[in-house]
């Protein structure tokens, strides 16, 4: 048998000589001793970037492999088909974005510093990355068109409706809102700014037009705009 040079160099350093065909085993993550981000990272990074851009029904996993640079197995690997890709990206989104800005947004007592909060730690997320702002406002219509994907776009709106309307509540009980407030509308009320804001955010205006946004809204909660 005629070996390669690779073949003996491998050879040399097994004492037995034995040389194996079969591959190393792949493992998963990101390779030792760098700071990159892994595999699975990228997976879903492109993953909101199609899904976002493209919607549930268009996404494919070799629309994400030819964009993340791998093959469709290779995504396969991590991911056993897209609907649990899509919630791995949902869920990661949520805490990313709407965890993130709920706990940045509590230290303040006040009502529109805490609102104001929430808004810029989501417009910080969007100058990192805006796929973010896209992808939850694309989600919301996939929701429409696929019931089964309702659960995720329900629970998220869910969660700023109780973070809106609790901060509404402690400003009326420490006398920062009237007491005669009709909560709910208010409350559905600023959940629709949010999320025009999102669609701002990811399909509309540039970062720094976002910001300018934010800080007028701010001004506005603030009774300072005018």
């Amino acid at each position: 048998m005629v070996r390669s040079p690779a073949q003996d160099e491998a050879a040399q350093e097994d004492p037995a000589g034995a040389v194996s065909d079969e591959p190393a085993p792949r493992r998963r993550g990101r390779p030792p001793a760098t700071d990159g981000p892994s595999t699975e990272e990228i997976i879903l990074r492109t993953a909101r970037e199609a899904f976002g851009e493209l919607g549930y029904d268009r996404t494919t996993f070799r629309e994400i492999a030819e964009r993340a640079g791998l093959t469709r197995p290779a995504v396969n690997h991590y991911f056993p088909g897209k609907r649990a890709l899509y919630d791995a990206v949902f869920a990661s989104t949520q805490d990313r974005v709407v965890t993130a800005g709920i706990l940045s947004a509590t230290p303040d007592p006040d009502v529109s510093v805490r609102l104001s909060a929430f808004l810029h730690a989501a417009a910080d997320v969007d100058s990192q990355d805006r796929s973010f702002a896209r992808f939850i406002t694309s989600s919301l219509l996939d929701a429409v068109r696929h019931p089964e994907l309702a659960d995720h776009a329900e629970g998220q709106l869910e969660a700023l409706r109780t973070f809106t309307r609790s901060i509404l509540e402690e400003g009326i009980a420490a006398g920062q809102v009237r007491e005669d407030l009709d909560v709910p509308a208010v409350t559905e009320m600023l959940l629709a700014i949010m999320w025009g804001m999102g669609l701002y955010a990811g399909f509309v205006g540039t970062h720094e037009q976002l910001e300018s946004v934010v800080d007028q809204f701010a001004m506005l909660l603030g009774g300072t705009l005018w």
